[in-house]
C-alpha cells in the first residue's frame, strides 16, 4: 500500500468514528443522562465477568475531543511523516494510543482503568523513542520510569480496594480507608499529569514526533491524570485538596519561569502544557469539578493546534532553537495565523475557547477563601504565561530569516485541513460547549476589581513583553545565539533548569548509579564472583581438584608397581631354587 493510500486509510478510520459521535453526544449534552452499560463476557459461565462503560457527557465529550485531535493529527501525519519508511507501524502505535486512552475514559473502575493507564504507559514509550538514538531512549526511559511510580500506586490502590469487594469508583467513598485510597490516586495522578516532583519528564518526551507531541499534550498521557481525579473528585477529602493546591500552584509558576529563558521552542510549548495542567488540578483543588473538565477539553484544541503550527515551523527550517528563527510569516502566513490563534487562547485572549476556561477557572479559585501565598504564584504564572506566549511568537515571526529554511514552503493541505479543523474549535470551542453543558455554566461572586483580575494578569504580560521587545537593546531570542562560555547567573541556571528537577531526576543518580553499576560488574561479576563461586571459578576447582587426584592415584599406582614388581623378583627366584 502506498503512503497516499495508508494516510487515507488510518484518517478515514478515525473520521467515520467521529462523525458517528457527534449525534451521540450532541444527545447527551442536551438530555444531562448518565448510562452505565456492563457487558458480560462470560454469560454461559458460572463465572461473573463484567465490564462496564460510563456514558456521561464528560466521558462522551471528552472522547469526542480524543477522536477529533486524533483525526486531524493522522491526516497531518501526512505532511510530517512524508519519508517515513515504517509509517504504517508508527500509525499502528498512535491507534493503539487513542484506544488505551479511550478504555482509560470510558471504563468506571479500577481493573478497567489500569488497562488503560499501563496501555499509554507502553505507547507513550515506543512511540517517544521511536526516533532510534542515545537522546530518545533517555527520553523515553526517563517518561516509563516516571509514569510507572503512579501505576505502582494504583497497584496499591487496588489492594486497598480489593478489602471492601468493590472496584467501582462510587463504592469506594464508602471504604474505611478512604483516606489512604484518596491519597494514593492523588499522587498516582500527579505522576501521570507530571506535577512537581514528577515534571522533568514531560519536556523530556518531547524527543517523540511532533504529532505523537500533539496528542500527548493535548488529550491524551498528560490528561489521563486530570481526567482519573475528576472520576475521583467525590471522595477526595479537604486535606487532600489543599496539598493539591499548593502543589498545582507551585507547578504552574515553575513551568512558566522556565519557559521564559527555554530556547528549545516545542519545549516552550511542552512547558506551557504543565502549566495549564497546573490551573487545572488547581480547579479541582477549589471543588470546581465542571470548570476543570472545561479547561481540559478547550485546552485540548489550542494545544493541538499549538503543536501541529510548530511541528510544521520545525519540519519547514529544520531548526528548533527560537535564536535561529525568525521571519517565518513571509514564509507561510497561514501557519503562523493559526499559531497566533492559539497563543492567544493560551493566554486567556478575550471570546477565544482559553478565555471562558482559563477566566473560570480563576473565578473560582478567586471566590473560595486562599492565602496570599497562593494567590501570588496563581497570578504571577498567569502574567508569564502571557509573557511566554507573544514571546514565543516575536520570535518566530518577527526579523529576518535567521537561517535557509530546508523545506519546501508551499501551502500543504496536510497542514491546512487539520489546522482549520482545530483553529475553528480554538476560535469558537468554547462558547459553544458553556451553550450546550450544563455542568461549564457556573457563577460566582465576585467583587468589582477581583472580577478584572485575569484579564488584568493577560494585560500584563502584553505590557511587558511589549517593554521587552522596545527597550531592550538585544532580545535575548535574538538572531545571533550566544557564544559558548557566556557566563550564566545561578538564579538564572535555577530556573531554566526546572528547580533543578531533570537533575534529581535522572542526572543527578544515573551517572553514578551506572559507574557503580559498571564497576560491580568488572569487580564482582567479571572478577571475585567470576574467580570464586561463578563458572570460571567452578572450573577451576573442579580441575585443580581432579589434577590433584589424578597425581595422588598415580603415585598410589606408581608404588603398587614398584611393590608387584619386586614381588615377581622374588617369586620368580623361589620357582627357579
Amino acid at each position: 500500500m502506498s503512503f497516499t493510500m495508508n494516510v487515507y486509510y488510518f484518517y478515514s478510520v478515525l473520521l467515520s468514528f467521529l462523525l458517528c459521535w457527534v449525534f451521540v453526544v450532541m444527545n447527551f449534552m442536551l438530555s444531562g443522562e448518565v448510562l452505565v452499560v456492563e457487558l458480560d463476557l462470560l454469560g454461559s459461565s458460572a463465572l461473573n465477568m463484567n465490564i462496564p462503560f460510563v456514558i456521561d457527557v464528560y466521558s462522551l465529550l471528552f472522547c469526542l475531543i480524543v477522536l477529533m485531535i486524533s483525526s486531524s493529527v493522522m491526516l497531518y501525519n501526512g505532511f510530517y511523516m512524508d519519508s517515513e519508511v515504517f509509517y504504517a507501524r508508527f500509525c499502528k502505535l498512535v491507534l493503539l494510543f487513542v484506544l488505551s486512552m479511550l478504555f482509560l475514559v470510558f471504563i468506571p473502575n479500577l481493573l478497567g482503568l489500569m488497562v488503560g493507564w499501563d496501555g499509554l504507559g507502553l505507547t507513550s514509550y515506543l512511540l517517544v523513542i521511536y526516533y532510534q538514538d542515545k537522546k530518545s531512549l533517555g527520553s523515553g526511559t526517563l517518561t516509563v520510569l516516571s509514569n510507572r511510580v503512579g501505576d505502582v500506586l494504583f497497584f496499591m490502590g487496588i489492594s486497598l480496594a480489593s478489602g471492601v469487594s468493590t472496584w467501582g469508583f462510587v463504592d469506594l467513598t464508602e471504604s474505611v480507608v478512604v483516606g489512604v485510597f484518596c491519597g494514593v490516586v492523588v499522587v498516582g495522578c500527579m505522576t501521570k499529569s507530571a506535577q512537581l516532583p514528577f515534571s522533568a519528564w514531560l519536556p523530556a518526551a518531547m524527543a517523540a514526533p511532533s504529532p505523537v507531541s500533539a496528542l500527548v499534550h493535548s488529550s491524551t498521557l498528560v490528561t489521563a491524570g486530570v481526567y482519573v481525579l475528576i472520576r475521583f473528585s467525590g471522595c477526595i477529602n479537604s486535606n487532600w485538596f489543599l496539598f493539591l493546591g499548593l502543589i498545582s500552584s507551585m507547578t504552574m509558576i515553575m513551568a512558566a519561569m522556565s519557559a521564559v529563558y527555554e530556547p528549545d521552542v516545542k519545549k516552550v510549548v511542552a512547558l506551557s502544557t504543565l502549566s495549564q495542567l497546573g490551573v487545572m488540578m488547581l480547579a479541582i483543588s477549589v471543588g470546581s469539578i465542571g470548570a476543570c473538565f472545561f479547561h481540559l477539553v478547550s485546552h485540548a484544541l489550542f494545544k493541538a493546534l499549538m503543536f501541529l503550527c510548530v511541528g510544521a515551523i520545525i519540519h519547514y527550517s529544520g531548526i528548533q532553537d527560537l535564536r535561529y528563527l525568525g521571519g517565518f510569516v513571509y514564509k507561510n502566513p497561514i501557519v503562523c495565523s493559526w499559531l497566533v490563534v492559539a497563543c492567544l487562547s493560551l493566554m486567556g485572549f478575550p471570546f477565544l475557547a482559553g478565555f471562558y476556561s482559563k477566566d473560570l477557572v480563576l473565578e473560582a479559585f478567586l471566590s473560595v477563601g486562599v492565602n496570599y501565598l497562593l494567590l501570588t504564584l496563581v497570578i504571577l504564572s498567569t502574567c508569564l504565561t502571557a509573557f511566554y506566549s507573544l514571546l514565543m511568537l516575536v520570535s518566530v515571526m518577527s526579523g529576518a530569516c535567521g537561517s535557509p529554511f530546508l523545506g519546501d514552503m508551499k501551502s500543504n493541505l496536510y497542514v491546512l485541513i487539520p489546522c482549520f479543523i482545530l483553529g475553528v474549535g480554538a476560535l469558537f470551542g468554547g462558547v459553544v460547549m458553556q451553550s450546550l453543558v450544563l455542568d461549564f455554566n457556573m457563577s460566582f461572586s465576585l467583587q468589582g476589581l477581583v472580577k478584572v483580575v485575569p484579564i488584568t494578569c493577560v494585560t500584563t504580560g502584553v505590557v511587558a513583553i511589549l517593554a521587552y521587545v522596545s527597550y531592550s537593546s538585544e532580545s535575548r531570542y535574538g538572531v545571533e545565539a550566544p557564544t559558548k562560555g557566556v557566563s550564566v547567573g545561578l538564579s538564572e541556571f535555577f530556573i531554566s533548569k526546572m528547580w533543578f528537577l531533570p537533575l534529581l531526576s535522572s542526572d543527578l543518580f544515573i551517572p553514578k548509579a551506572l559507574s557503580s553499576s559498571g564497576l560491580m560488574k568488572s569487580d564482582m561479576e567479571d572478577g571475585y564472583i567470576e574467580s570464586l563461586i561463578g563458572g570460571e571459578g567452578v572450573w577451576n576447582t573442579i580441575a585443580g581438584s581432579s589434577v590433584s587426584y589424578m597425581s595422588s592415584q598415580m603415585e598410589v599406582l606408581g608404588i603398587a608397581f614398584i611393590k608387584g614388581f619386586f614381588f615377581f623378583l622374588f617369586m620368580l627366584s623361589v620357582v627357579k631354587l
